[in-house]
């Protein structure tokens, strides 16, 4: 009976009351990083999208450019098999810039009798389409914004885990006043604090967008 008839100290009292306030503090501050990350991701997300549409329209152009040097190319090759030198010469002349390079060094490697030479100009490594570039190039972009999408997506629920781990300082402060004996109380107070540094320590290891002030 003399342990239920006890008052709590002061000091337990003060611990309740500082965990319970940081508790509350951390987990509105967790709760509005979780929705901004959140916003981030998919924010990212939509980048990413975007970024894989221009991969496509621009390999699709590379695709279109070279059936024109194909087409050129085949040409070239009636012309030349017909004995037609002036309309040989003449497709020749229109070949694209980047492509005549790549020709020119393939047909110097005499591919009629060199078995180890290309099949085709296509094949050979200074054959250049731009449109390929810009298609890769964006595609690793829009890869390296959708990997960032998902670190967003892991920082939001590590805040959202703090915001559990806080929750349940939360409960097991303000039950802890529920309670008649001192060693239940001290318990959960302690379970409390403990929760509550832990929520904490977790909240503040992580980045943080800052606050969109609507005077800033």
């Amino acid at each position: 009976m003399s342990e239920v008839a006890k008052a709590d100290p002061p000091w337990l009292e003060g611990l309740v009351a500082v965990s319970l306030s940081v508790a509350a503090l951390t987990t509105t501050w967790s709760t509005y990083q979780s929705a901004l990350w959140d916003g981030e991701q998919a924010a990212n997300y939509s980048r990413a999208n975007a970024l894989r549409i221009e991969a496509s329209r621009a390999a699709a152009r590379a695709d279109l450019v070279q059936a024109v040097d194909v087409q050129m190319f085949s040409s070239w090759l009636d012309a030349a098999a017909a004995g037609e030198h002036q309309l040989r010469d003449f497709y020749h002349a229109r070949f694209r810039n980047d492509f005549r390079p790549a020709f020119d060094a393939w047909k110097e490697l005499e591919p009629l009798t060199n078995p180890k030479a290309p099949a085709t100009p296509f094949l050979m490594t200074n054959y250049r389409l731009p449109g390929r570039a810009e298609a890769a190039a964006l595609e690793a972009k829009a890869q390296a914004t959708f990997d960032q999408g998902e670190s967003d997506n892991d920082t939001s629920d590590i805040y959202t885990q703090a915001t559990v781990v806080l929750a349940s300082a939360l409960f097991f402060g303000g039950i802890s006043q529920t309670f008649k004996r001192r060693r239940v109380r001290v318990l959960l107070v302690g379970l409390s604090i403990a929760a509550c540094v832990v929520g904490v320590i977790r909240a503040l290891t992580l980045p943080v967008i800052p606050p969109s002030l609507p005077w800033g």
